[in-house]
């Protein structure tokens, strides 16, 4: 299997319920055809750089997963088709990332502070 990364931009005139419906159906997609949701993002609605579909609007979703290409192409497809998605784009990856996060002395960076 391989590792694929895709970011999808969504109508965001759409209700909540019918974006977690699509997003389920893509995650579902990749499932019966024996592939493995590593992640899904949902970063939200959020401002297009330009006009896409006489919207200035759309609904980011960001998938991590473990498939095979034809798997990918059945994807890929599936985004074409459907309407409620403005635009995706599909990358493959060596491996997916770790997660990083940060703790609160790292960010405020007084782990070495000394008081006198």
């Amino acid at each position: 299997m391989r590792a694929y990364e895709t970011i999808i931009v969504m109508d965001s005139q759409l209700e909540d319920e019918p974006i977690e419906k699509e997003i389920g159906a893509l995650e579902d997609l990749i499932k019966s055809h024996d592939g493995e949701i590593v992640e899904t993002e949902r970063w939200g609605r959020r401002k297009l750089s330009f006009e896409m579909k006489d919207r200035t609007q759309g609904f980011y979703t960001f998938f991590k997963y473990n498939a095979d290409k034809s798997v990918r192409d059945e994807f890929d497809r599936s985004c074409k088709l459907n309407e409620s998605v403005l635009r995706y784009m599909t990358i493959r990856v060596k491996k997916h990332a770790e997660r990083v996060t940060q703790t609160s002395e790292s960010t405020t960076g007084d782990s070495n502070a000394t008081s006198s």
